[in-house]
């Protein structure tokens, strides 16, 4: 596995671990929250793993599954954005709570940067 891959592993892994505490959280201050918060970190996560897959194909040429699989894909991400207007637009939606939950990759990815550091150059040891 190249390290690029592995560090996508992580932030996947990272990203849905982060939105569970969250929600779970969530749920804790009450339904309002805890839904905002969770159909908003689901929304984002499924749109980076769709994100992700779509750019791995382009990048590695790969024409496995065909139109039909892409297709999918956008069908996917196009379904999550319908879900996020619908959720902006529900009364009851908890502004705050959203926002911490589309925050959920984003902490993943900063997670990672943190765990990484900062890439050694050529000639530094380490």
């Amino acid at each position: 596995m190249t390290p690029e891959a592995a560090a996508l592993q992580r932030i996947r892994t990272r990203s849905i671990g982060i939105g569970a505490i969250l929600s779970a959280g969530a749920f804790l201050v009450g339904w309002r929250t805890g839904a905002s918060l969770t159909i908003c970190a689901a929304v984002v996560i499924f749109s980076f793993l769709v994100f992700e897959k779509l750019t791995g194909r382009l990048i590695s040429g790969q024409a496995g599954g065909g139109i039909r699989r892409t297709l999918l894909l956008l069908l996917v991400t196009g379904a999550a954005g319908l879900l996020l207007v619908v959720v902006l637009r529900w009364k009851a939606f908890e502004p705050v709570a959203g926002l911490l939950g589309l925050s959920a990759v984003v902490l993943g990815i900063v997670a990672e940067i943190f765990e990484r550091g900062e890439p050694k150059g050529k000639g530094q040891e380490g």
